[in-house]
């Protein structure tokens, strides 16, 4: 069992997480990109029953590629990036790392879609990098 905390920039949403962490990864995907402004978003996967929310989110959904439904929630107030679910993988929940208290906890397993990485990304070479998502 995981625990972990953490809130959005002006403190108007925050978590409380306890359970399984069920993976744990760095998406270089465009989406992820786009999303978080940065050159990859580091993803915490819990069940979303694990995971307690204070606070009203705001949600956008989109189609990606692959078919799939994403929705992605934010703090209405500050824009902070939160939580991220795929309709694929129904009673899912991604934490966005950069929210999370206990930073130190945080320790990606591996690197997905790194085809789309930015040049000047310098991936870990410890842990297993895929050029897409693996099945």
């Amino acid at each position: 069992m995981t625990k972990f905390t953490g809130q959005c920039l002006c403190g108007a949403v925050t978590f409380a997480a306890d359970g399984d962490v069920t993976l744990m990864a760095n998406c270089h995907c465009k989406d992820c990109q786009q999303v978080t402004g940065a050159a990859y978003a580091t993803l915490i996967f819990m069940a979303q029953d694990d995971v307690k929310v204070s606070g009203d989110v705001k949600s956008f959904e989109h189609s990606v590629d692959s078919g799939n439904v994403l929705t992605k929630q934010f703090c209405p107030k500050c824009g902070s990036q939160m939580f991220g679910m795929n309709a694929a993988r129904p009673g899912g929940l991604a934490l966005r790392a950069g929210s999370v208290n206990e930073q130190e906890q945080v320790k990606p397993q591996f690197n997905v879609f790194a085809s789309g990485k930015l040049d000047c990304t310098i991936l870990d070479k410890t842990i297993p990098a895929f050029e897409k998502m693996p099945s």
